[in-house]
This record gives structure tokens, C-alpha cells and sequence, in this order.
């Protein structure tokens, strides 16, 4: 398999930010091919043969399709990554990996269910000429008080998720968390919290995530810096 990988979507998606950081902490070549999500190209052949499910992002390296962002981006560190990818990874030891494998389904099923809400009504709904639903925004908000109390806890212990390493665990939370704290009120939600608010500042200084974040930022039209 040669040549540059593809990537299926829209930099603004925090799934496909979540897959071009990875490129980007490895250096793999890739080209960003963009969807029309207004005329729901996504749900249309011949993306369709890419994604079943009709969501972004989806890979295609060489004869190899991938979809799902956490599959692509374990695939992109794999391939690409070396020595890079064993520490994103935490594949120096099992304790390591497993601690990774842990903070990344809590991302998963904790974090990210209650955080992207927020970010849809905040930020999504308005930018296709909705309206947020305050009532909404206050449920979810209290949900992801709830887990960063969780993350304030283990982060007064540890710099990162899984342990004293930046990993993939970590860099999944970037861009939905990014969205939160550059495109709307609830940025206080993590500046209340000592240890996240650092945490997410040693996130922030990652060149790979200084290449991303204005992707996000121009592509959603966000208001601020996160």
C-alpha cells in the first residue's frame, strides 16, 4: 500500500479531527477529501461502500477501507507510528495499554455522550440555523460535571489519563472538548478544575493538535481561542 491515505470528511468533525491528529503525531502522508454533509453526501453512494452507516470519517489506504475513528486512528498509529505509536498506545507493557484501553471506552461512554450534546446544541444546531434547547444544554451539562469531577480525581494524580504518558486516550477527548471551550459559555466547566485545565494545556501544546484546532475553529466558525 503506497501513497498518501485518504480521509473521508470534514476537518470540523471532532471524529475526523480525532483520525488527522493521528496522522499528524506519526507524519503520515494523507489528503483530506471533503463531504457535502448539507446535501448529505454521506448517506449517498459511493460513500456509502465506504461507511454502511453513512457517518465520517472513513479511510481508504490503498485497498483497505476502514471506518469508525477510534478503528482508523489504533490502524493509523500501527502502521504509521514506530516507536511514536507504542507510547500513544501504551504497548511498553500490558498495565499500560490496559489503562489506555480504559480511559478510552470512559471517553467513550461516559465523556463523550454527555459533552457532545452540549456541542450539538450549542454550537451545531445554531451553525445549521437551528436553535438550542436550553433544557437540553442543562441536563447534559450537569451529566459532564459529573464525569470531569471523575477526571479532576485521577488527573490530581497523574498528567494524563492512562498514567505520566501523553497517549490516545487523551487525544481522543480533543475535539469535542476543543468545541466546548472555543465555541461556547461552558469553557468555566473545565477552568473550574485545576487538574483538567492543566491537563487540557499540556494537551493543547501538541504540534500535531496546533495543526488541527484551526481546522475545528474555522470550519464550525467558532467565536474564540480555546
Amino acid at each position: 500500500m503506497g501513497g498518501a491515505v485518504k480521509v473521508y470528511g470534514v476537518a470540523a468533525s471532532p471524529f475526523v479531527a480525532t483520525v488527522l491528529l493521528c496522522l499528524e503525531e506519526v507524519g503520515a502522508d494523507y489528503e483530506l477529501l471533503p463531504l457535502d454533509m448539507a446535501a448529505r453526501e454521506q448517506r449517498t453512494e459511493p460513500y456509502l461502500s465506504r461507511n454502511p452507516f453513512g457517518k465520517i470519517p472513513a479511510l481508504e489506504d490503498g485497498e483497505l477501507t476502514l471506518f469508525e475513528s477510534r478503528a482508523i486512528s489504533r490502524y493509523v498509529l500501527r502502521k504509521f507510528g514506530g516507536a511514536s505509536a507504542t507510547d500513544l498506545l501504551g504497548e511498553s507493557s500490558l498495565e499500560e495499554s490496559a489503562m489506555v484501553d480504559v480511559w478510552m471506552e470512559v471517553e467513550a461512554h461516559q465523556y463523550q455522550p454527555a459533552i457532545a450534546n452540549v456541542v450539538r446544541q450549542c454550537i451545531i444546531l445554531p451553525f445549521i440555523g437551528g436553535a438550542r434547547d436550553q433544557a437540553v444544554v442543562d441536563e447534559y451539562v450537569g451529566k459532564l460535571e459529573k464525569v470531569l469531577n471523575v477526571y479532576e480525581a485521577r488527573l490530581s494524580s497523574s498528567p494524563y489519563l492512562a498514567g505520566d504518558f501523553f497517549s490516545l486516550a487523551d487525544l481522543v477527548h480533543f475535539g469535542f472538548t476543543y468545541c466546548l471551550v472555543a465555541g461556547t459559555e461552558y469553557g468555566a466547566l473545565l477552568e473550574s478544575r485545576a487538574s483538567v485545565l492543566a491537563w487540557w494545556g499540556r494537551i493543547m501544546t501538541r504540534p500535531s493538535v496546533k495543526k488541527v484546532a484551526p481546522l475545528i475553529h474555522l470550519g464550525l466558525k467558532l467565536s474564540s481561542s480555546a
